[in-house]
């Protein structure tokens, strides 16, 4: 079982880098899988990929050096069985706001005695040195991040940030904005301030903190202040910026009486 690259790089106190997939197609995730993202997230909350689909992702993501991350559709063990047993290196649990929340999401991922989880792993045997070796390595192999997005989270930040394996946190700022009545304004005061407090939390119970930052600036402001796991965009966002940045060279240019 190959070590978890971005376990290893947060261990070490460093900061990661990494995008998101949401197309179903297994040629575009093979794609963003060569492009050498430190991880992937492949979004099942948002988006309309089945269990079916996140395996033939999985299979072109076979090669990546990235990490594989899913964010599961809700914190429920069921689907958490269904997702590590295809081969994930790593789950993001939505909406988590309390202890208690969060201990049911890290003992999903985890088998007994250290958790709950079932065990079939029907292809992540298969990916990592066979049943023996898996069973040995995927408790502490594999990532465990709790989002946190909401006011409730925020108040209960004690208790889900000392939760024995937990990773890190992923703040989701639209709907942590919402939550406190700013929605689409992520920058507003109130937000701001929430957002620091997390990342002041973070730092006291020594747990890695991140977020859905969605450009390079805005995750090199939170890494530069401590944080250590930003996203980039992702296939659906980076296709349509290429095409209406070609739209608009080519608007620009002058030919055949254009």
């Amino acid at each position: 079982m190959r070590e978890n690259k971005v376990k290893s790089i947060l261990k070490k106190g460093k900061a990661t880098i990494g995008s998101c997939i949401s197309l179903p197609d297994p040629f575009a995730a093979e794609v963003m899988g060569q492009i050498g993202f430190d991880f992937l997230i492949i979004d099942l909350e948002h988006s309309p990929l089945t269990t079916s689909e996140l395996q033939t992702i999985f299979i072109a993501l076979r090669d990546s050096p990235s990490t594989k991350i899913v964010r599961t559709p809700w914190n429920d063990p069921v689907w958490v069985k269904r997702i590590l047993d295809l081969g994930a290196e790593g789950i993001i649990f939505p909406w988590i706001s309390s202890k208690a929340e969060c201990q049911q999401a890290v003992a999903s991922t985890k088998y007994p005695p250290a958790g709950n989880r079932g065990w079939g792993p029907r292809r992540a045997v298969r990916i990592n040195g066979g049943a023996e070796e898996y069973f040995a390595k995927a408790n502490d192999n594999i990532l465990v991040f709790a989002q946190i997005e909401n006011s409730s989270a925020v108040a209960n930040l004690d208790g889900i940030l000392s939760t024995p394996g937990l990773d890190g946190i992923m703040i989701g700022p639209a709907d942590l904005s919402a939550s406190y009545g700013h929605l689409m304004d992520r920058g507003h005061q109130e937000v701001q301030d929430a957002m620091n407090q997390i990342l002041k939390k973070c730092q006291e119970h020594k747990v890695p903190f991140g977020l859905f930052s969605g450009t390079l600036e805005l995750a090199q402001y939170w890494i530069e202040r401590g944080g250590q796991i930003g996203t980039i965009g992702g296939d659906v966002g980076f296709m349509e910026s290429a095409a209406v940045q070609a739209k608009k060279d080519a608007d620009a240019l002058s030919f055949n009486g254009r």
